[in-house]
């Protein structure tokens, strides 16, 4: 708690943006509105090189808003790395990772720091809603044992929740203690530029011994498109591989690894009836590439050595299914079935 001659902390909001300028009128003039007598709060873009004015923009009409400008396109992770970079020389105590495809509602901060002074965590997920239909976009995303991840109870109607503990937080809309991040030495893994960054986050974080949680009082809308991911099929396929390789300890791998073997058949099948084979294969050829490779050996012992929990602490909450509405199909439902009951079998083996 702080007294009242004690320094407020500081939260600054960080939005990394690319050709973001048609999402601004529905973002910024109520983020700007933003005030809270309990800190102080900062509001960051940075902007990925966009060729729209986005910049120019948010200068003209904003200028209580910080425009960080790269000078070429970093993906999601860089700006957002390079807005903590900012947060780091800022001392700010926490930071709130947003999207540009955003709105928020009137105090949406509050329920977060609230939760922030008087408990240890690593980060808190907003509930995030459909922005078209007001439905559930995730309630905290869920990790599969194969890498994968997913909103909890997307596409489902709205309705009250509880504050609980969650595998990793959506990065579109995310408040993270700073202190967790000095301890982890990074926010995100640099190598992934864009998707399942989150995901790996959220493990990294409960590998070190902090929890991750949903803070529904705190309501962010997105304007979520599942297609428009799919369409970058290859950098979701090798970061999910990335993430297992990088954090799983090694008996774990072994034990997982004739489901992902069969996974990575099924994934090669489903790229080539969706005509994605080459974005497969793509993944394939830079993960085991002898540069990424020595890349990841560091990056894996990194983690490995200043973990606090077992893979058996961590992995318990681990889903071997992926319920996810835009994917519900009976492919899928077998898969769930098969997979599922690997998993149910194997995590009673992970004693490490």
């Amino acid at each position: 708690m702080q007294s009242s001659m004690s320094k407020k902390n500081k939260v600054i909001v960080i939005i990394p943006s690319y050709n973001g300028q048609s999402y601004w009128p529905d973002l910024l003039p109520t983020l700007v509105q933003e005030n809270y007598p309990d800190f102080d709060l900062e509001i960051v873009v940075v902007d990925n090189n966009s060729s729209d004015n986005s910049a120019d923009y948010i200068e003209g009409k904003y200028p209580q808003i910080t425009v960080i400008r790269n000078k070429k396109n970093t993906g999601y992770v860089g700006a957002n790395n390079i807005g903590y970079e900012y947060a780091k020389n800022k001392k700010a105590d926490f930071i709130y990772l947003l999207n540009q495809d955003t709105e928020v509602t009137h105090g949406f901060l509050q329920p977060l720091y609230n939760f922030a002074i008087t408990h240890k965590f690593g980060s808190l997920q907003s509930k995030l809603l459909l922005h078209a239909d007001k439905k559930i976009n995730t309630l905290g995303n869920v990790i599969h044992y194969l890498g994968f991840g997913y909103g909890k109870d997307s596409g489902k109607s709205d309705s009250q929740q509880q504050i609980n503990k969650i595998n990793y937080a959506s990065g579109a809309g995310v408040f993270i203690n700073m202190s967790a991040l000095e301890k982890l030495g990074y926010l995100f893994d640099e190598t992934m530029f864009m998707y399942l960054e989150d995901l790996d986050l959220g493990w990294s974080l409960n590998l070190l011994g902090y929890d991750n949680y949903l803070i529904p009082d705190s309501v962010i809308y997105h304007k979520y498109e599942f297609e428009r991911g799919m369409k970058h099929l290859h950098w979701f396929e090798r970061n999910r591989l990335w993430v297992m390789l990088k954090n799983y300890k090694l008996l774990s791998l072994i034990l997982i690894s004739p489901a992902w073997i069969l996974m990575e058949f099924g994934q090669i099948f489903f790229a080539i009836i969706n005509k994605r084979l080459m974005q497969k294969l793509k993944a394939y050829i830079w993960l085991f590439s002898i540069k990424q490779w020595h890349i990841l050996l560091k990056k894996r012992r990194l983690i490995q050595s200043i973990r606090q929990r077992s893979d058996r602490q961590v992995v318990r909450k681990f889903s071997g299914q992926i319920l996810f509405q835009p994917l519900n199909n009976p492919l899928l439902s077998i898969a769930n079935i098969v997979f599922g009951l690997y998993w149910q079998i194997i995590r009673l083996f992970i004693f490490w």
